[in-house]
């Protein structure tokens, strides 16, 4: 295992979380090391393993992977500054000016 990148070693450990089945799993920036491409292919694969019993939290700054969140949390400073549905809260993203 430590022949290999980041990214790689990241999906091995995913990997491993995956085949042990848990009811929640936390992902903290699972697709920061990986290029578009090896994450686009990642988020395809992350959605078809995880079942719908699992809760899968996911900490991230890129926006690829919030394609397969049902709900998405936006923290601010510490603050929930947006709490809702995918749609609602992307939505309410696009039409806020940045601070």
């Amino acid at each position: 295992i430590t022949d290999l990148s980041g990214g790689q070693l990241q999906r091995v450990l995913i990997a491993r979380a995956l085949v042990s089945d848990p009811l929640v799993l936390f992902l903290d920036e699972p697709t920061g090391a990986m290029d578009t491409q090896s994450e686009r292919l990642f988020i395809t694969a992350l959605d078809s393993a995880v079942a719908k019993s699992q809760t899968v939290i996911i900490a991230t700054h890129r926006e690829a992977i919030l394609q397969i969140c049902d709900r998405i949390i936006v923290i601010d400073g510490g603050r929930i500054v947006a709490d809702g549905p995918r749609a609602e809260v992307l939505a309410r993203s696009t039409k806020e000016p940045a601070s």
